[in-house]
């Protein structure tokens, strides 16, 4: 959501303070633990293959039993705040979420999403996304069967409607992750560094597992796909030529456009040399009493901020907006701590049914 940070130019960074993320080790988020039997990882074969018949075959058995029936979502709340740029009072907030509770007019579906624009008019590609996306989803014919390749389908036709509605994207885009709801298998569908994580209760204990990696060029198999699409792969540099921030996709002889992430909505120049809008999309089967609530984020919400963290703020909270407050709030104080400039902020909490959170609702 800062127009600023995701497009420098290598010439333009400078040394970061001491104490900001940019100082000492390079800053990789991490990679998502995949908890044995917990999340299926479709392979990078598969996605290319969104031919239907080279979906998952695995038979839909998401729909039964009480947990299910009715739809598995107790309680929502979303919250989002404009980031800090200075000298510019007029920044709008670039982030935008879709709540639907009731998804393609069934109880037992439900879709969340958080996008996170980014560039010039990256309010408007955001804007754009939340208004077309959900749609093209749950007009998917094949949604039901082949839920990976209907909703890849999704992705790619909203980025073609996108390209034709006169918005211009050639430096500007958004992020998404889309939590797609089916009986009580999640479907985590995610282009860019935007997040999400499910908090479980172990032991009497909240654990927070995410359900989504962070697509960036830190990444092994997505640096690959820029580097055989022609891309260049690199952090900016200070005066005197040392790396600074995170690592960035530029065109291979001009600097720019410097997105530092490696998948994304619109990016049109970023998109000639490999970065893309197609989803990873990773699965997860709830259970009733043991995953209590989820959390959708931008990136404002994660670069400060662990999913455990994340997690346990929430769990605090005894409501839904006030656990979103909270959140919103201790991701802002973070920004303001290691960096000049704040990111916008957004965060969407679903509270399962059988959670014992928030805790007024007990």
């Amino acid at each position: 959501g800062q127009s600023d940070n995701r497009t420098m130019q290598p010439t333009q960074a400078k040394s970061p303070k001491k104490g900001t993320k940019g100082s000492g080790k390079p800053q990789v988020r991490r990679r998502l633990s995949v908890m044995p039997g917990s999340i299926s990882v479709e392979s990078e074969a598969k996605l290319d293959g969104i031919a239907i018949g080279e979906d998952e075959a695995k038979a839909t058995e998401m729909a039964t039993g009480a947990f299910a029936k009715g739809g598995v979502v107790k309680e929502f709340t979303s919250l989002s705040r404009v980031g800090y740029v200075p000298f510019n009072n007029r920044k709008v907030n670039q982030d935008r979420y879709t709540e639907h509770p009731m998804f393609a007019g069934e109880k037992t579906k439900s879709l969340f999403g958080v996008f996170d624009g980014h560039g010039v008019h990256g309010h408007d590609v955001s804007q754009f996304l939340i208004t077309h996306l959900p749609t093209l989803i749950a007009k998917g014919k094949n949604l039901e069967k082949h839920p990976h390749a209907q909703i890849t389908r999704s992705f790619l036709a909203a980025n073609a409607k996108l390209d034709k509605s006169g918005i211009d994207t050639t430096c500007s885009g958004t992020t998404a992750v889309v939590c797609y709801i089916n009986g009580t298998r999640i479907y985590t569908c995610n282009s860019g560094d935007s997040r999400a994580i499910v908090a479980t209760l172990q032991d009497g204990k909240i654990i927070a597992k995410g359900l989504s990696i962070d697509q960036k060029p830190e990444l092994e198999s997505e640096r690959k796909r820029i580097l055989e699409n022609n891309g260049r792969v690199q952090a900016c540099q200070d005066l005197d030529g040392n790396p600074v921030g995170p690592m960035r996709v530029w065109l291979k002889h001009q600097d720019i456009p410097g997105l530092a992430m490696t998948r994304s909505f619109g990016d049109k120049l970023a998109a000639s040399v490999g970065v893309t809008c197609k989803p990873e999309i990773l699965e997860y089967d709830l259970k009733e009493g043991v995953d209590q609530f989820l959390v959708l984020g931008s990136d404002g919400i994660w670069e400060f901020i662990s999913n455990q963290e994340a997690a346990d703020i929430v769990a605090a909270e005894s409501t839904a907006k006030a656990a979103a407050k909270a959140l919103v709030e201790e991701a802002t104080a973070r920004w303001k701590k290691e960096e000049e400039v704040i990111d916008d902020i957004t965060a969407t909490i679903v509270y399962l049914k059988g959670s014992k959170y928030p805790a007024m609702s007990k």
